[in-house]
């Protein structure tokens, strides 16, 4: 099935998206060496060298500004900002709702096949949608529960060995070596990218609307059926040395801010101040939704 934005929406919110691109490029380039595409690594930088990427994050609750009153997502939304001002990439924090941006219901967006409700976690698929219609080169989804734990490691430098993939996951080890993880994931900006984002929201699983494991059992139906997925073997979900992602997730769920916020003090972050600078999208999924 091929989806599309509802147009009405998508030029109100494009619009709003390019404007901000545009004012936030200005000395955001990152140079993309010619060996992710089998080239020489040597010489100038050209314009054909250069690729935007785009980190963001998606959560239907608001960033909270003082650190004392903070939730996790908020806190992995200053570490995951610090990281991409280190590197140069930009930043957004989108937030999906349904109808009223004031509320936060934890079932924010609706089955595209059935009409039904579902969970928030499938809500960032729609936030991809809006990210890949911005005019990058790459774009990083990065969950709330997740952070960039090696400052050092650009995201380039960790996608080279897998040059002839358009999408890539990490795997979902303990719980699956050889499957994907929905909780990070890196594309190139093509149209295969952008109609393999719109299967997998259309995918349509009734149980996993609203019940764990949400989007996950989605994912793990149609990447098979696209070989320029790939699956890149790595840790996150426990804690080891020289890892580039920590993801302190449900099944730790009470170590998660604790983490977080022990991270952020150990590297110096300025939590208020990177909250403040951080550029929040909300939107209404029910005019969003990816349509069948």
């Amino acid at each position: 099935m091929r989806g599309t934005l509802k147009s009405n929406n998508k030029r109100i919110h494009t619009k709003r998206h390019k404007k901000h691109v545009k004012r936030n490029r200005v000395n955001k380039r990152r140079t993309f060496r010619k060996v992710l595409s089998g080239g020489n690594t040597s010489g100038a930088t050209s314009k054909s060298d250069t690729s935007r990427i785009l980190v963001f994050m998606s959560d239907n609750r608001k960033l909270e500004s003082s650190l004392s009153k903070a939730e996790y997502n908020s806190v992995a939304a200053a570490i995951n900002y610090e990281y991409c001002k280190k590197h140069g990439y930009d930043f957004l924090f989108y937030r999906p709702y349904l109808n009223n941006k004031e509320e936060t219901p934890l079932l924010n967006n609706k089955n595209p096949i059935t009409n039904t409700l579902r969970h928030a976690a499938w809500s960032k698929l729609l936030s991809t949608e809006y990210a890949l219609n911005l005019g990058y080169d790459y774009i990083c989804y990065i969950d709330s529960d997740c952070i960039f734990k090696d400052f050092d490691q650009t995201i380039e430098d960790f996608i080279k060995p897998y040059s002839d993939k358009e999408v890539l996951f990490l795997n979902n080890k303990p719980w699956g070596d050889d499957l994907p993880c929905s909780g990070f994931y890196i594309s190139k900006v093509t149209d295969r990218s952008k109609k393999f984002f719109k299967d997998w929201y259309n995918t349509n699983i009734p149980a996993n609307d609203t019940e764990r494991l949400w989007e996950q059992p989605a994912l793990h139906d149609v990447f098979r059926d696209h070989n320029y997925i790939g699956v890149i073997d790595s840790w996150m979900f426990e804690e080891k040395e020289k890892q580039f992602l920590r993801h302190v997730a449900s099944n730790d769920r009470t170590n998660t801010l604790p983490y977080f916020k022990n991270f952020l003090k150990t590297k110096g972050i300025n939590f208020e101040q990177n909250i403040s600078e951080i550029k929040v999208i909300e939107f209404d999924t029910d005019k969003a939704r990816v349509e069948g």
